[in-house]
């Protein structure tokens, strides 16, 4: 056994990267590096105790050049006798219909043929060629964009299955000399040279002045990355332990939890307490809210202040609210005020879960319903009921000013969410004269005299007979 494939068998057992009796797909491009890993597993696919294939997906961006390098794989997956899975992702005219970033779009199109083909000829995992000197590009891509430089993870679940990346310890030159012992030619793919990419420019400007300092480098990032790879998991196990034990759910499946608790978190639990959140809102996908670090840094920020209660949009209409030590992520709360109703005389009138009524005061039974008594002009009939608006105001008993609305909430310790659903009571005028639940304002008694000549009653809709 060659000195390298043994260094690279070690890895496998140590990272525990494969197990004996998988089926394992090869990623191969063509290139060298794919073509040494396609060698490496053919060679001890005994020795692993695995089943094997290949897998090539054309990206159409070189028309006949690039279908070639299809053929070509397919050749060596042939001598080799193992088998081969070809496909297509059209990116050209993925670009001309919905335009985005070719590199982007390459990858999404490539893997989503790996997870079909793994799911449809039940194999279990999938191995990509990417060994040290991309690692060491990996790191300097994250910290160039301010993120945590953990690099291409060694092993992560993908749709189907697992990746893995078994040539993590290894060098290109390692890989070159590898192939050409093996005497199997590969493709190059001229993009590979362009500096149009971020990473290509880093290949070529910036990984040789680091390798020249310290030709051990890339296998040390190598060793670095590992040993924060498994802290990132360890710590995301934790945070997932804590997510569970905490959060509690809604009716309506909102997230809620109690503010105390996760500032009793340290702070790297804490902010991936927060991605767990956000993956929880929506279903796992990292589209339709940009996990970016702006985002995470204002929902740390207000879960770990104390004072005050704040209500943060998201996309696609969720909200987070913290009111008093209480946090809730909540769905669409605008949407949950119905638009403005007249209260017709001797009617019920719903209001989210509250049932309204006004009629003639009249001597009756005390049948479980919340009631006041009220005189009104006429002019100011009938009742209507509304949502709240900005700059509301009620005049209360014992004052002589009306008091704002966000200040009564505040003092009454009423939350975001209860706020949006409240029912608002106004004259024809549109004058607040009560919020049942909370506040009634001057005309109400809660005792009928001689000069209230209405009642007003309010009935939660699970009382209604």
């Amino acid at each position: 056994m060659k000195a390298f494939e043994r260094k690279v068998l070690d890895f496998i057992d140590n990272e525990n990267l494969l197990r004996p009796g998988q089926r394992v797909l090869v990623a191969c491009s063509g290139g060298v590096d794919s073509v040494a890993l396609l060698l490496f597993a053919a060679t001890l696919r005994e020795r692993l105790q695995i089943e094997l294939a290949g897998i090539h997906v054309d990206h159409m961006l070189r028309g006949e050049e690039s279908a070639e390098d299809g053929h070509f794989v397919k050749g060596i997956c042939d001598r080799l006798e193992i088998p081969f899975f070809g496909g297509n992702v059209p990116v050209p005219a993925i670009l001309d219909e919905q335009g985005g970033n070719v590199q982007d779009i390459c990858r999404s199109g490539r893997y989503a043929f790996f997870s079909e083909v793994m799911k449809t000829e039940r194999y279990d995992v999938l191995a990509t060629a990417h060994h040290a000197e991309d690692q060491l590009e990996t790191v300097l891509m994250q910290l160039s964009k301010g993120s945590i430089p953990t690099g291409i993870s060694i092993k992560r679940k993908m749709n189907g299955g697992t990746v893995i990346r078994p040539f993590l310890p290894a060098m290109k030159e390692e890989l070159l000399a590898y192939t050409r012992e093996q005497g199997v030619r590969f493709r190059e793919d001229p993009s590979n040279e362009s500096d149009a990419y971020l990473r290509n420019r880093l290949r070529h400007q910036v990984a040789p002045i680091i390798l020249a300092e310290n030709p051990s480098a890339a296998l040390n990032v190598v060793k670095m990355t590992t040993g924060l790879q498994e802290d990132r998991e360890l710590l995301d196990k934790l945070a997932k332990e804590s997510f569970d034990s905490m959060v509690t759910y809604t009716l309506d499946g909102d997230p809620a939890f109690e503010q105390d608790r996760f500032t009793d978190m340290h702070t790297a639990l804490q902010k991936r307490f927060i991605l767990l959140l956000l993956k929880y809102l929506y279903n796992g996908e990292s589209i339709p809210v940009e996990y970016n670090t702006a985002l995470l840094e204002q929902l740390h920020h207000h879960l770990s202040a104390r004072h005050g209660n704040v209500s943060i949009d998201l996309p696609r209409g969720y909200r987070f609210v913290r009111e008093y030590s209480n946090v809730t992520f909540v769905k669409n709360l605008e949407n949950q005020v119905g638009p403005p109703q007249i209260l017709p005389k001797g009617e019920w009138v719903r209001w989210g879960d509250m049932l309204l009524s006004w009629d003639d005061a009249e001597d009756c039974n005390n049948d479980g319903c919340e009631r006041q008594y009220f005189d009104l002009p006429d002019s100011d009939l009938p009742l209507h009921v509304r949502g709240r608006k900005d700059g509301d105001r009620i005049l209360l008993p014992g004052m002589d000013k009306p008091k704002r609305l966000s200040r009564l909430f505040i003092d009454e310790k009423i939350g975001a969410k209860r706020r949006q659903r409240l029912p608002i009571i106004t004259t024809a005028h549109d004058e607040i004269c009560a919020i049942p639940g909370v506040r009634y304002g001057i005309p109400f008694k809660s005792r009928k005299t001689e000069q209230e000549k209405y009642i007003f009653k309010v009935r939660k809709c699970n009382n209604l007979i």
